[in-house]
């Protein structure tokens, strides 16, 4: 199986392993996910070809290397090369995975009989989810000191839910889950090694569950003593998620619609990664950051960047009412029309005014669209933003002060066919940020229903210095409060920063 590895920043050393083509790019839609502001969103693709592998540029503003050489067609990788998508900095290698060596025998035997018995569980015609229980059991068995093991399946991009559990499932850590997601061979070891979480305790045994290539979960055993689990472990966690991929598969497989959807809505999540900003504005003396993160597969929430006929720079965030399917096909209308639209109109009050004629004539009885439009005159840092019924924007100054723009809420778009929209002009100082976002960030919710809200979100953006650096404290602070629930709301978020001179 292939791995990239990072080579640079606070992540060094992180793998991300795959067995079919990916999607390297910025933000949850890119298959491996490089959350750096010179990549674009769809950056680049790696995909086999013959006995090898290539890699492709799609486009990308900042450009692919390999071995520091442009990337202009399919160039076939070699092992140990090193590529850098924009600014970030990757080795490429094949590798068969490890083997558990160094284990007193006894224990060597009891690993190898665990494989065995649950090898033989894919034979048995029981319900898969107590098939899997079980497997789960005879690992607990196995290893000293295990707190829980689960069995997770996909949940949506956001999330992961359990499909299977032995122990305490809720003392998992779900950032263990998704982060060995990425690791193909499997993982066996402390923590804080898998997730980067300084400080993090206990140890973990993880791999993804892969069946014909397609991932359909991931397995978590998490224990705490330190030599519960061996470097070599995570061969065996590689086999545990073979024989447990068979029972995911026949419990899908029982479904056959499903599956069908699943592809559907997957092939629908690509076609979406289109209607959303590539690349990020490069402006000198600006920055920018953004997230686009839907609830389900596919999501509601629009993102766009754009010129108005006067040439400032345009933002447009939006949330269509609803969620999923029929939330997408809106937004993907919206997104057509403000390309459209948006190069046309000479402010952002004048495109609300065009787009809610449009979407009054083609929504559904009680759908609407909550938007706003940013217009940003380089020059002076010159701000113009008109709202539809969208969350303020929040502002954050020099001095960390943190506040909400006061721009009135105006009615949504398909809500009235005679409607004006608020204006409110500011200026950007040097130092100071706004932050635009949807509902999904203050209306996150735990798995005890409580929300994030916007004092927590005003509390972790304002000693944070930097766009890109706003947008990964609240990835990091929504991750630690919201834990192991579903997401009810897609969410978006982009900052505007003018740099300090």
């Amino acid at each position: 199986m292939p791995s990239l590895t990072l080579l640079r920043g606070a992540l060094t050393g992180q793998r991300f392993s795959f067995s079919g083509a990916v999607v390297v790019g910025r933000g949850t839609l890119a298959d491996i996910r490089l959350d750096d502001t010179s990549v674009s969103r769809r950056h680049a693709e790696l995909r086999p070809a013959g006995d090898g592998w290539q890699v492709n540029d799609l486009g990308s503003a900042n450009g692919t290397l390999c071995d520091d050489a442009a990337v202009t067609s399919p160039h076939t990788l070699t092992e140990g090369c090193e590529l850098a998508f924009g600014d970030v900095r990757v080795r490429f290698d094949i590798a068969p995975a490890e083997q558990a060596a160094g284990l007193p025998f006894p224990r060597l035997i009891a690993r190898m009989d665990l494989l065995a018995r649950v090898a033989g569980l894919a034979a048995r015609r029981d319900d898969p989810a107590s098939l899997a229980a079980e497997a789960l059991a005879l690992a607990a068995a196995t290893f000293d000191g295990v707190t829980a093991a689960i069995v997770y399946t996909h949940a949506g991009p956001r999330g992961l839910a359990a499909f299977a559990s032995h122990g305490d499932a809720d003392t998992a850590d779900m950032t263990c889950a998704t982060a060995s997601l990425r690791h193909v061979h499997g993982f066996a070891g402390p923590v804080a090694a898998l997730t980067d979480t300084p400080g993090a305790r206990g140890h973990v045994l993880a791999a993804p569950i892969v069946l014909a290539g397609e991932t359909l979960g991931t397995l978590v055993v998490q224990a705490t003593p330190s030599d519960a689990f061996t470097t070599g472990d995570d061969a065996i966690a590689k086999a545990l998620a073979t024989s447990l991929a068979s029972l995911l598969g026949a419990h899908r497989d029982a479904h056959p619609e499903r599956r069908v959807a699943e592809r559907d809505l997957q092939l629908a999540r690509r076609v979406q990664q289109h209607f959303l900003p590539a690349n990020l504005p490069a402006l000198d003396g600006y920055a920018f950051a953004e997230r686009y993160v839907p609830a389900r597969v596919v999501g509601g929430d629009h993102l766009d960047v754009f010129r108005f006929a006067d040439d400032r720079l345009g933002v447009l965030i939006a949330d269509v009412a609803g969620k999923a399917v029929s939330a997408a096909l809106v937004m993907a209308r919206l997104g057509m029309a403000v390309r459209l639209l948006g190069a046309q109109s000479p402010g952002p009050a004048d495109l609300l005014v065009s787009l809610n004629t449009l979407l009054g004539e083609e929504l559904e009885p009680g759908m609407f669209v909550t938007a706003q439009v940013l217009a940003l005159s380089a020059a002076d840092g010159h701000l113009e933003i008109a709202n539809a019924g969208h969350p303020a924007p929040l502002h954050r100054r020099r001095d960390g002060l943190v506040s909400s723009v006061p721009v009135e809420a105006g009615a949504p778009l398909g809500a009235s066919a005679r409607t004006t929209f608020p204006v409110l002009t500011a200026t950007l100082e040097p130092g100071s940020a706004w932050l635009l976002y949807t509902d999904g960030l203050d209306e996150a919710a735990n798995p005890q229903g409580d929300r994030f809200g916007l004092e927590r979100a005003i509390a972790t953006i304002s000693p944070t210095v930097g766009a890109a650096a706003m947008l990964d404290a609240l990835d990091t602070a929504l991750a630690g409060f919201v834990g192991g629930a579903t997401a009810a709301d897609d969410l978006t978020l982009f900052v505007v920063e003018r740099v300090s001179t």
